[in-house]
């Protein structure tokens, strides 16, 4: 997922040489018109592409549907975004009966027959309420990174409208889930992260056995705090370790070269085909995540997201992971009571024991028949049509995600521990 580091990146929202398009100038973005039937709008903060966690698994789930829209608020990526007709849809004025009007404007014409919106800026939720107005259609939020309970990134009133008029409502992580629930008093039920099977490992497949164990990196690293972490800790440790992904870019640059002297060999994005087959090289992987001190402003967003990466690594390659930083974040929880690996803060002393463990024999056999027990349980093809069967009945067609995280279940409330967000329901 895109961290609340991009909240640092927003202002001004739109400076002169990208300045926000009008409806008209949005609609016209699409020549010749394509008018779609039986269609599917999504409504994110960016591209829906691999360059980010977030525009992956969407592109993931979304894979087959023939006729997609895609509405994104921001242009990170260079507008290089999957669907059948996309469109960048900021609302600098913040106004819902000006987002209607934007918003009629570009679905003029399409049939749009349900609405899927993953919330992280306002334009978003604004977009969303809108095409449920304007079309009709039913909606369903995701929330995949916190941008209300602990970050008023998405304030309290327009979340409550959002979560309000959506049919269903979905986390990506027990944490996240539990604490929309508790705020707002409304169902949130679970969709993990997932992968495509066709990247699987097949259910048998053996560790390379590398001596030395060979460590590798994927995805993005968008909190420079976190990133000047992971570089010290490689360094201190003496270890190597290789990094696939678009290591934080177009808001971190790094050079290579000196990255490799610190023991970070950086690969950046390959094509999947031949990403897959490099993991299946590694003995363990290595995710970063927070140590939820307090001092970085996006400590809950590591307690509360659950990274994609972490379930890619887990059904392509089987890998054995190690969890930088507290326990207690979603990706720690997530390896340490799934019995995938082991969480370790950042000490080059306790990194290397933490290696040394997910990396002894009888380990690696045990976390490799775990993953390949579980793999199954996160295949993306599955989820698009069992949200809209969901939908129709207004409840989970089955449990297939709920029993995956029963083990994560709070016996505490996470607001009232906090006491940083608001309960917004009698």
């Amino acid at each position: 997922m895109i961290w609340n580091f991009l909240k640092r990146q927003r202002k001004p929202a739109y400076p002169a040489e990208d300045e926000a398009p009008s409806a008209k100038a949005l609609a016209a973005t699409q020549l010749p018109r394509t008018r779609l039937r039986d269609a599917t709008l999504v409504i994110t903060h960016a591209e829906v592409c691999d360059r980010h966690g977030t525009g992956a698994l969407l592109g993931k789930i979304f894979e087959n549907e023939h006729a997609l829209i895609v509405f994104y608020s921001r242009n990170i990526f260079n507008h290089q975004s999957r669907g059948t007709v996309t469109h960048h849809v900021p609302h600098p004025e913040a106004e819902l009966e000006v987002a209607e009007r934007k918003v009629a404007t570009l679905l003029d014409d399409h049939e749009v027959k349900r609405i899927l919106c993953v919330p992280f800026f306002p334009d978003d939720a604004l977009s969303a309420i809108a095409a449920a107005k304007v079309t009709s259609a039913p909606l369903v939020t995701y929330i995949m990174d916190d941008q209300n309970l602990f970050f008023q990134g998405i304030a309290d009133p327009l979340m409550k409208m959002l979560l309000e008029r959506s049919a269903m409502r979905f986390a990506i992580s027990e944490a996240l889930r539990s604490g929309f629930e508790e705020k707002y008093g409304l169902p949130v039920w679970i969709i993990p992260p997932a992968n495509c099977r066709r990247w699987f490992a097949p259910s048998d497949f053996p560790s390379p056995n590398n001596q030395p164990p060979k460590g590798v990196i994927i995805g993005n690293v968008w909190s420079p705090e976190i990133l000047e972490e992971v570089r010290g800790l490689i360094k201190a440790s003496g270890l190597t370790v290789e990094w696939f992904g678009n290591a934080g870019k177009p808001f971190i640059q790094l050079d290579a070269a000196e990255l490799a002297k610190e023991g970070l060999i950086l690969h950046g994005i390959v094509p999947e085909d031949r990403l897959v087959r490099a993991l299946r090289q590694f003995d363990y992987a290595i995710l970063p995540s927070g140590n939820l001190s307090g001092t970085l402003a996006h400590d809950w967003l590591f307690r509360a997201s659950l990274p994609s990466r972490l379930i890619y690594l887990m059904t392509t390659a089987h890998l054995p992971i190690v969890v930088l930083g507290d326990p207690k974040t979603a990706a720690g929880r997530f390896v340490t009571q799934l019995e995938l690996g082991v969480a370790s803060p950042y000490r080059s002393h306790e990194f290397r024991v933490a290696i040394s463990d997910v990396t002894n024999p009888k380990t690696v056999e045990r976390i490799r028949r775990k993953a390949a027990e579980l793999a199954p349980t996160f295949a993306s093809e599955p989820i698009n049509d069992w949200i809209w069967r969901s939908v129709e009945i207004g409840k989970p067609i089955d449990d297939r995600y709920e029993k995956v995280f029963e083990l994560f279940r709070l016996s505490d409330s996470i607001l009232s521990d906090s006491g940083s967000a608001r309960v917004l329901h009698e």
